[in-house]
């Protein structure tokens, strides 16, 4: 494609191409009028399009100012990082931040609390505080030449609570070291608490009342068995309900044994009368006998049996 420069430029040149466009082309000394086939077209920059974490890197900076910001310097300077404590009579305590900057002032006694009244100790340090509450203990006559100081600073950072008493004593011994005496530590002339003993009087002790004993049931009586001994009949209103019957020889109850005594006649006589003789019947006896002796048969033959019967006569019948 053949082109016609147009216009010459130090650093390009515009041409028209066969199909009627102007262009842009870097000068290869050229002169207007020239007819080229090949030139070095010049395109613009395209704009490019805002990227979706351009906001998220603004607020990622953002951020990172204010970490920068926060502990570069508000951490070191309103963050309390240890505490001070001067003792005269006046006890007072201040609250330091890591670059000596007095956050808070505080009285630990009436005497601190009077010496601190009226003080203002914003945007103050360490060294400046300290020096101006010992000089208005001074004037307030709260200390005066040859008397103590007492300094305990109180921290996590070991290496700091050390180096802060160090600085700190050698700035007041540097202004009052002539007057007064500084000490690092707790002051040891503080007054002994006085103990307080409160007499407490026990309670009485009531006594343990007594345990209500449980009611126990009376035990019912057994019926009396009335005894058999008893002189009671065994019928009647006076009887005691118990037959004193001996074992009776027939029935349900006998024992198989008969009690009967042999009687003297009969049957079952043994022969021997139980009756006893009598002196106004014995002349009757002996008339009896005289009979009985006359009805005994002559006979010495027969044979009688227990009961008085002829044995003969009963073998012939």
């Amino acid at each position: 494609m053949n082109y016609l420069v147009m216009e010459v430029h130090p650093a390009y040149a515009v041409v028209l191409d066969e199909e009627g466009r102007f262009l842009k082309a870097a000068n290869l000394r050229y002169q207007v009028g020239d007819t080229v086939q090949h030139i070095v077209e010049l395109h613009r920059p395209r704009k490019k399009r805002p990227a979706l974490w351009m906001p998220l890197s603004g607020l990622a900076g953002l951020a990172a100012c204010l970490c920068l910001v926060f502990f570069g310097y508000y951490q070191p300077n309103f963050t309390p990082y240890g505490a001070l404590r001067i003792q005269i009579n006046p006890d007072v305590e201040l609250t330091l931040s890591r670059t000596d900057r007095v956050l808070e002032l505080e009285g630990l006694n009436d005497d601190g609390q009077v010496l601190i009244e009226g003080y203002d100790y914003d945007n103050k340090d360490r060294k400046d505080v300290t020096e101006e509450l010992v000089e208005r203990a001074i004037d307030l006559g709260y200390l005066s030449g040859g008397e103590t100081v007492s300094i305990t600073v109180t921290s996590s950072d070991t290496d700091w609570q050390a180096r802060e008493e160090q600085e700190a004593r050698e700035d007041l011994e540097e202004r009052y070291g002539e007057t007064i005496v500084i000490q690092i530590g707790a002051s040891s002339t503080e007054p002994p608490a006085t103990e307080v003993v409160i007499p407490v009087t026990p309670p009485a002790t009531k006594p343990a009342p007594e345990p209500t004993p449980e009611p126990v049931p009376e035990p019912t009586p057994e019926p009396a068995v009335p005894s058999a001994d008893q002189d009671d009949t065994d019928y009647g209103p006076g009887s005691d309900g118990t037959t004193s019957y001996q074992d009776t020889d027939y029935g349900p109850e006998a024992d198989g044994i008969t009690d009967y005594e042999s009687p003297d006649d009969g049957a079952y006589s043994d022969g021997v009368t139980d009756y006893e003789d009598r002196d106004d019947e014995q002349d009757a006896d002996d008339s009896d006998d005289d009979d009985l002796e006359d009805d005994v048969p002559d006979d010495d033959d027969d044979s009688w049996d227990d009961d008085g019967n002829d044995q003969d006569q009963d073998e012939d019948d």
